[in-house]
């Protein structure tokens, strides 16, 4: 029997070869023994006092005592604060203090290695006997049991037996008088992938695959019979890259993989699945340890039609099952089936997979027969808009037009506090209603009237657009309305630097009585313009609306048509019958131009008095 006084080395290494040299009887209860693992240095803290990271775990092990116990308390790997040395200047453990016991705490990891010392003195049998009586009625599978030096080790996979077999710490008696001490560490076992290793789960594998679907099921891998003599785990990252070369090999058409209960965690490895196994359309990843929705991201590339995921932190984290199913199917569109249930036709377009939108356009005319009107309306506009004097628009106008400006500053754009990119002409000004909430300011803003409207157009800084620039969308072209869109760039004028502006306008163009056309609405919206434009600004260029080709001979309508252009243009103008052919006869019979040409030219007093004599 050894001595009661300390002097004796307390430290013991699971995979070493030491032996422990106390046997802990009954009748040497009074006795407080204790064994510490890993002693290192005895100030600071441990590198592991913060458990973030599962992957620092991999290459260490932690004692899942909370108090002082068999060697030290959470997190710390050496000797505690208050050892004594004892006869020949050994480490000695100070006597336990009173209070509560020891407090298991679950590792990020989801193995633990189980120490019974002297455990060697015992068959299998008869220690785990005695262990699954004592947490019985739950049960568990000793993984990789075998005798290192005088005790016995091995592994479990489940935190709930971990935390049993921890609080059955000294509390068995063998049938020899001795209490059985039980020591559980959050550790994984050492492993080398070599030949031998990949060609048992190679073995395996085959059992496992089903050639007829095409379907192969790893559900908790590493406790296949044939695998109890290797650790096998395929959460182990470095296994699952192992045994997905080893399907890429062997059965690179596979369509349906099941990796159900193997403690997956993170994933981002798997990404390598969409590369190496291209016809996987069914994927089983349930009763795992996957976190968020968002761990999925690794997954996104595969065109996976079937998904299970149910047992997973992920699903029971979201309270709302429709959102759930909402965030999976944006990273798996074509997925029909989850967690074991179909589901509802995603909400798309008919439309072939292959099928390219239209090239993109600089600009989008709904009816062609309104490219001349467009392309002569802007330059006339802008050329009386860009002259030293904009009172002649009063003829574009509406009597009762309304007109609202806005401005902003770019919210990317660092130059606005430049004095060149102030906006200080128009800010003043801005009908900005996301800003002013108040009724009156809008109604104040809003300018009604064609005098109130070329009253403020006159007011604005002198410009130069780039006509050449101008993006142009006529959305709606018809015999009583005309609505233009419109976005360019233009110079100040009048301002020292001339500084380049960005507009976008909206005009919602109206027949007036006189037989011609008018503004009855203008929207327009200034901001500073980006790098890229003013780069390209008054560059050579096509115009927004392109000038139309020449006409080709217009096959002779029926009489009936022509009389009735000529009844509706003669009527809307006032004009006879013989100047109103003629006016369609200029215009290839395109009654919107020549409604436009007479308001034009009419304005001008171009039109002779002989014209409206009847």
């Amino acid at each position: 029997m050894p001595k009661r006084g300390g002097g004796r080395n307390r430290n013991w290494k699971a995979d070493g070869g030491d032996h422990f040299e106390h046997d802990d009887r009954t009748q040497h209860s009074n006795n407080i023994r204790r064994v510490s693992f890993k002693p290192g240095t005895s100030k600071g803290g441990s590198k592991f006092r913060s458990w973030k990271d599962p992957k620092l775990l991999l290459d260490d092990d932690i004692d899942m005592g909370a108090n002082a116990g068999h060697g030290q308390g959470q997190g710390h790997m050496g000797p505690r604060k208050g050892a004594f040395r004892g006869r020949g200047g050994r480490l000695t453990p100070t006597p336990r203090r009173p209070g509560g016991p020891r407090k298991f705490i679950a590792g990020m990891l989801p193995w633990y290695q189980i120490i019974i010392p002297y455990g060697g003195k015992h068959p299998k049998e008869v220690i785990l006997k005695a262990l699954l009586g004592f947490i019985s009625p739950e049960v568990f599978i000793p993984h990789y049991y075998k005798i290192n030096g005088n005790a016995a080790v091995f592994y479990v996979d489940d935190v709930n037996v971990a935390e049993k077999l921890f609080n059955a710490d000294r509390k068995i008696v063998m049938s020899d008088g001795f209490k059985l001490v039980v020591m559980v560490r959050n550790s994984v076992p050492n492993v080398i992938i070599d030949a031998e290793m990949k060609e048992k789960m190679k073995l395996v594998m085959a059992k496992r695959y089903n050639a007829a679907t095409k379907a192969l099921d790893l559900t908790k891998f590493h406790a296949d019979p044939d695998l109890e003599d290797i650790f096998c785990a395929l959460f182990r990252p470095m296994i699952m890259l192992a045994a997905i070369d080893i399907i890429a090999e062997n059965i690179p058409d596979l369509e349906a993989l099941n990796l159900n209960d193997n403690k997956l965690h993170g994933i981002e490895h798997l990404k390598v699945l969409s590369s190496k196994l291209k016809n996987l359309k069914i994927l089983y990843m349930g009763d795992n340890k996957i976190p968020y929705v968002s761990s999925l991201d690794p997954l996104k590339s595969l065109q996976l039609v079937e998904l299970f995921l149910k047992g997973n932190p992920l699903v029971t984290r979201c309270s709302d099952h429709d959102i759930y199913v909402s965030d999976v199917r944006k990273k798996f569109p074509k997925l029909v089936r989850l967690d074991g249930a179909d589901l509802p036709p995603a909400i798309g377009f008919d439309v072939a997979e292959d099928t390219k939108l239209p090239p993109r356009v600089l600009s989008f005319l709904v009816d062609e027969a309104g490219k001349g009107l467009v392309r002569d309306f802007l330059t006339q506009y802008f050329a009386i808009y860009d002259s030293e004097s904009r009172q002649s628009l009063l003829d574009a106008y509406h009597e009762h037009a309304h007109m609202s400006m806005a401005a902003n500053y770019l919210s990317y754009d660092g130059r606005s506090n430049n004095a060149g990119t102030k906006l200080s002409a128009y800010i003043t000004n801005s009908r900005n209603i996301i800003r002013i909430q108040d009724r009156d300011s809008r109604r104040r803003y809003l300018r009604t009237g064609r005098l109130q409207v070329v009253s403020f157009l006159s007011d604005l800084p002198k410009t130069t657009h780039d006509l050449m620039g101008f993006a142009v969308d006529l959305p709606v072209f018809t015999p009583t309305m005309i609505v233009l869109v419109m976005n360019g760039v233009y110079k100040e004028s009048s301002v020292a630097g001339n500084p380049t502006r960005s507009f976008h306008r909206t005009f919602v163009i109206v027949p007036n009585a006189t037989g011609g056309f008018c503004i009855m609405n203008d929207m327009l919206f200034i901001t500073n313009t980006t790098k890229e434009q003013e780069e390209q600004s008054f560059s050579a260029g096509v115009p927004a609306v392109p000038a139309p080709a020449p006409a080709a001979p217009v096959p002779a309508a029926p009489a009936g048509d022509h009389a009735s252009l000529l009844n509706v243009l003669s009527q809307q103008t006032g004009m006879n019958q013989h100047w109103s052919m003629n006016c369609l006869q200029e215009t290839g019979w395109d009654l919107q131009r020549a409604l436009f040409i007479f308001n034009q030219l009419h304005s001008e007093g171009k039109i002779p008095p002989d014209a409206f004599v009847k």
